[in-house]
């Protein structure tokens, strides 16, 4: 009886840590402030200051905008107000930027600027790097350069993945005639519109979510007349909406300042080029053909489908070669067994060892000892 009591002391005493069971503490780390305390030499001050990139609500709403930050730093006597404004990947971060761009603004020189994209005007500097939109405002005494904020580059959010790829439409516009500062990138109906898209919702179909760039080119007509690059999720609908776009055309229902001139419409995959406001049918024939789109499309895929929509998962290729490699190893066992299972069942039906090492015979050539017959 004792010993029966002294046992189940013992299991009470095991049971009771497992009665008291402590529910799991969660500790959450706050996200890094968007603009640092300090870069390089420049040291954020205390003071409160305004953002100063201001938004409209509805383009803020289609940008997606994640969060905002404004600080005044300070450096060898230099002082600076920096307002910084997070989106929510590099596409509508490029789209902020010509947004805030006005027309006074021109691009950084090189070697003097910041970002993936830089522009500059009297008292302003405006660059984005990433998913983030950075305007800054220097009020020193001394002349700023913008390569002297590379050390605030560095410091900023820094997206992956698809979040991160730079937009595509800009690298297919043709070089000659351009005038950069005029680009105007759109990402929905809203932006369109207030970068002064002519082309109607209607006709453009936001629905399909496409991606807008227009541009300024020099024109001999008219001094310059206008490129907008229109780019769909696949070449079908880029083919619908090019047609929609040359019956608006001919039947008139878009502004006259598009219609001036002869305008001329194409595509080339997933993008549709319109030239307008005023280029001659030479010139606007010759602008929308330099936009060129490759694909690598083969003769057995349907129209729309694009290599570049498949992304490739590192991780399910690494488990699908081990599945491979272990049906392997399992199918070189089954054969083993069956081979060898054979074989050992096919011996002891002829009434011999399973293994055949028993029926090894050494032949003996007799050297040792004198030989039996002399050589002649």
């Amino acid at each position: 009886m004792m010993r029966n009591a002294a046992t189940f002391a013992l299991f009470t005493l095991l049971l009771a840590p497992l009665a008291h069971t402590q529910t799991p503490t969660t500790v959450s780390v706050p996200p890094a402030p968007l603009l640092a305390d300090h870069f390089g030499p420049w040291q954020a001050s205390p003071n409160v200051v305004t953002n100063a990139i201001a938004l409209p609500d509805a383009v803020a709403q289609e940008l997606i905008v994640k969060r905002s930050d404004a600080k005044q730093y300070t450096a060898e006597g230099n002082a600076a107000t920096i307002s910084a404004v997070e989106l929510a990947d590099a596409t509508g971060a490029y789209s902020a930027f010509t947004y805030l761009r006005t027309p006074e603004m021109r691009a950084c020189a090189a070697g003097n600027s910041a970002g993936v994209d830089c522009a500059v005007s009297s008292g302003k500097l405006l660059f984005w790097q990433g998913d983030t939109v950075v305007q800054i405002a220097p009020s020193g005494a001394k002349p700023v350069s913008a390569a002297s904020f590379n050390d605030l580059v560095n410091t900023l959010p820094k997206p992956f993945g698809a979040k991160a790829a730079l937009p595509l439409l800009p690298t297919k516009l043709p070089e000659t005639g351009l005038e950069k500062e005029s680009l105007r990138y759109a990402v929905g109906q809203t932006t369109y519109a207030a970068g002064g898209g002519a082309i109607p919702a209607s006709v453009l179909d936001f629905s399909k979510s496409p991606e807008i760039l227009t541009a300024h080119y020099r024109s001999s007509k008219s001094g310059t007349g206008l490129l907008t690059l229109i780019f769909y999720p696949t070449p079908t609908i880029a083919g619908d909406r090019m047609r929609a776009i040359q019956k608006a055309i001919a039947d008139k229902v878009l502004p006259a300042s598009f219609l001036q001139g002869e305008p001329q419409v194409a595509r080339t995959g997933p993008i549709v080029s319109v030239a307008s406001n005023g280029f001659t049918a030479r010139e606007a024939s010759k602008l929308v053909g330099s936009v060129k789109y490759q694909a690598s499309i083969a003769w057995n895929k349907p129209e729309g489908y694009m290599d570049q929509f498949k992304v490739a998962n590192a991780a399910s290729v690494m488990v699908q070669i081990m599945i491979f490699v272990l049906v392997m190893c399992g199918a070189a066992l089954a054969l083993g067994v069956v081979f060898g299972g054979g074989r050992a069942a096919l011996r002891l039906s002829r009434g011999k060892h399973v293994s055949s090492v028993a029926d090894m015979e050494v032949i003996s050539l007799g050297l040792r000892g004198k030989p039996e017959n002399k050589i002649q």
